[in-house]
């Protein structure tokens, strides 16, 4: 009897050990957006006009353990604005985390947007993809070491079924910083997307964009001085239909910042890089945004011929707080016969990040 208590005793205490390197965290994300798209002046030849009006509300908890693991569980609620008595939409999210004190990074699960780290432009995602999509369904591998950052991550966005079609995107982010001034960078897509039950073809949709980007403000007066030289190369392919096209262009981005005040401009001189936008499936259906998620500007030019596409975003942005953050922006776009539209946004995010309970 007294052996059997001593190793209860025992048992306890190591438990007892065991229990303080396991504690709760949780994370809190809010985001309201307005989004109003104005390109009437264009026909809504490219891209039609309309207003993006919602907020998401993120809550996330969970339990860290041993020094670099954490599971966490959650949901996403995003409802549109203007709509009373509609549900909101819940999308639930749940994942294992692994971060090493060398700034590694691994996922697996339900993963947010969120954790990637990269800078990605409209020709991955469009400002309406970056809202909406809550959440990535596979992997995610990153590393950050100073300023420099590289990551990939999968997405099985789309299983088979009668009429959902099967899908998957791997995108990837690098910067690696050769000096303070100077980063060798990329970002870019590829994408698989196949066929339904209901119906058959595949097409294939990547994109690839490397490019050099110089940061001058430690040797000028301003916050930002951004310019980056770029190359981008796309792979598409109907295998239905038996058609490829590899459209190339580059781009010069220059963004400048002071006082919270900047301008940023992306000109991009090349191929239309969403050759099938309105190219039909073999059920007769146009691909459009259910195949592309960057924005619809870089089809550039819908006589298939090269063409320039120029975005200029004027913005102001403003740090509240270490977790509050807004931001307004103008933007205005333009093609080879001038002003293609614009666009007026509002954004408002809280983030509320891997705040941990105290033992």
């Amino acid at each position: 009897m007294k052996r059997f208590i001593l190793c209860i005793a025992a048992l306890g205490l190591c438990l007892s050990v065991k229990a303080q390197t396991v504690r709760p965290e949780w994370e809190v994300h809010f985001q309201a957006a307005l989004i109003n798209d104005e390109f009437d002046i264009s026909n809504q030849t490219l891209y039609p006009s309309g207003t993006l009006a919602a907020l998401r509300f993120t809550p996330y908890g969970g339990i860290t353990f041993g020094r670099f693991h954490r599971i966490k569980v959650g949901v996403d609620v995003m409802k549109d604005f203007g709509t009373p008595g509609t549900k909101p939409v819940v999308e639930p999210a749940a994942w294992y985390q692994f971060d090493n004190d060398n700034g590694f990074t691994f996922a697996a699960g339900i993963i947010p947007y969120g954790m990637l780290q990269g800078t990605y432009s409209s020709a991955i995602f469009s400002d309406a993809s970056n809202f909406y999509d809550a959440h990535l369904d596979g992997f995610y591998l990153g590393w950050k070491k100073g300023k420099s950052v590289f990551e990939v991550a999968l997405d099985w966005n789309g299983k088979y079924g009668e009429v959902r079609r099967e899908q998957f995107c791997v995108v990837s982010y690098g910067a690696g910083w050769v000096t303070p001034w100077l980063a060798l960078c990329w970002e870019g897509m590829f994408h698989h997307y196949a066929s339904s039950d209901a119906v058959k073809g595949v097409v294939d949709d990547h994109i690839l964009h490397p490019y050099v980007q110089f940061e001058l403000s430690p040797v000028l007066p301003l916050d930002r001085m951004e310019i980056s030289l770029g190359f981008m190369a796309g792979y598409q392919m109907d295998r239905l239909a038996k058609d490829r096209k590899i459209p190339i262009g580059g781009d010069v981005v220059v963004d400048v910042r002071k006082w919270n005040f900047g301008i940023r401009n992306q000109f991009y001189y090349g191929q239309n890089q969403m050759p099938f936008f309105n190219s039909k499936d073999a059920a007769g259906k146009e691909y459009g945004t259910d195949l592309y998620m960057r924005s619809g500007w870089w089809q550039i030019r819908k006589d298939g011929n090269a063409g320039l596409y120029d975005r200029l975003d004027a913005y102001w942005e403003k740090s509240l707080n270490r977790f509050v953050s807004i931001g307004v922006h103008a933007v205005f776009h333009f093609d080879y016969l001038g002003l293609l539209g614009s666009q007026q946004m509002i954004q408002a995010r809280v983030n509320l990040d891997n705040i941990k309970f105290r033992k």
